[in-house]
């Protein structure tokens, strides 16, 4: 591996200027099959849901996954407009998926102020949700754990519970193994005849309590014998429990500060412009903006280990990367019907038309990818087939 780091973005680009744009699929396309015998003989186990996804991508917007056929009105001249993988790997799928996904965020908050909390642990434990993707699903239920009981301590007697989601992200800016979680809190509390304005939560407490709730989750799942030496080295090295970042709203608007914490969900693990190089001896250059000291660094990797670092943030089958609590939850309570929304319901319509594929061009490239130009017209639905 070779790193090279810079002060600034400027630095950066004078050194490494920009030549190519490289597509996440096209390397994949190049080297999948190289790298699938390559993991072979050293015995890397592969998911087949990895195996899944990166095959659709592959064959995403190709005759693989069949077409809609669109015609002009006028002249009959047809448009194969190729059906995509809508797999969250997929950089082009993932970015609309986020974006869908972030609507239907959206959709659900009430119209009050809310938080962005983020809730990390030792890279000590790392590993342990590697070698068992199942125990992901503790980092769900030891940050739901914390802030609920807390609230339940405090108000008890009024039955008051906060609206929070929660999106897990298992990569750093560096793209490698990092579990953590985004949370994004209504700083609004909902009783069972009252709500109130509640935006103090005490840090310290946070810190503490979910460092235990999840030690012991793993601990009950992991076996004493074999947690303990590692429950002990965690405890000595974060005496003030693990890290949560829990700073109030920096936006004087609030829907600019939903805005900026919703950009975190459902978004691909990579983005592709932050690619530099490949160069003959298949090593691939990249860069990413070190979260300790903002400095910008590149990293020189094989592509077989750029390909194994990726790989592994895709999600198993049907696991949730994003879940719902308090009256956010399915079962909604009983006043968050009639409390406002931070979108009306005669807007909702509307922003969910404008995340149709054919809108998402015309907004974002300006291209209307039905537009006929010899007759003006708008091309429309044929057939389709897979």
């Amino acid at each position: 591996m070779i790193i090279n780091e810079f002060k600034t973005e400027k630095e950066l680009f004078n050194t490494y200027p920009k030549k190519l744009h490289w597509y996440l699929k096209d390397i994949f396309n190049d080297y999948w099959f190289d790298f699938l015998d390559f993991a072979e003989k050293k015995k890397i186990t592969i998911r087949n849901v990895v195996k899944r996804d990166v095959s659709r991508m592959i064959q995403c917007k190709t005759k693989a996954l069949g077409a809609s056929v669109f015609k002009c009105p006028n002249c009959g001249e047809e448009k194969f407009v190729y059906h995509t993988c809508k797999s969250r790997f997929c950089n082009s799928c993932g970015i609309k998926y986020s974006k869908q996904r972030a609507l239907s965020i959206e959709s659900k908050l009430l119209h009050c102020t809310h938080r962005h909390l983020v809730f990390t642990i030792s890279d000590l434990l790392w590993p342990l949700f590697l070698e068992d993707r199942n125990r992901l699903h503790f980092m769900f239920q030891a940050v739901s754990q914390t802030l609920l009981s807390w609230y339940h301590e405090q108000y008890k007697h009024l039955k008051l519970t906060p609206g929070f989601i929660l999106t897990l992200h298992t990569f750093g800016r560096d793209d490698k193994w990092n579990v953590h979680i985004h949370y994004l809190l209504s700083e609004k509390v909902l009783g069972n005849n009252m709500e109130k304005k509640m935006d103090f939560i005490p840090f310290y407490m946070l810190r503490k309590r979910f460092q235990k709730i999840l030690l012991d989750l793993l601990e009950k799942d992991i076996g004493k014998t074999k947690f303990i030496p590692i429950k002990n080295k965690v405890y000595s090295l974060s005496q003030n429990g693990f890290y949560v970042r829990a700073k109030k709203n920096e936006f004087p608007d609030s829907k600019k500060a939903i805005s900026y914490v919703l950009r975190y969900c459902g978004r691909p693990c990579f983005a592709e412009y932050r690619i530099i190089d490949i160069d003959n001896k298949d090593f691939i250059s990249f860069w990413y903006q070190r979260h300790e000291d903002d400095f910008f660094v590149v990293e020189k990797i094989h592509i077989f280990d750029f390909m194994a670092r990726l790989i592994r943030h895709i999600p198993d089958d049907q696991f949730k990367m994003i879940r719902y609590y308090g009256f956010y939850a399915s079962k909604k309570h009983k006043l968050y019907h009639s409390a406002r929304k931070l979108i009306p319901e005669f807007k909702l319509a509307f922003k969910k038309s404008m995340n149709t594929w054919r809108n998402l061009l015309v907004t974002s490239f300006n291209i209307d990818p039905l537009l006929y130009p010899k007759y003006n017209s708008t091309m429309i639905f044929d057939y389709g087939f897979s």
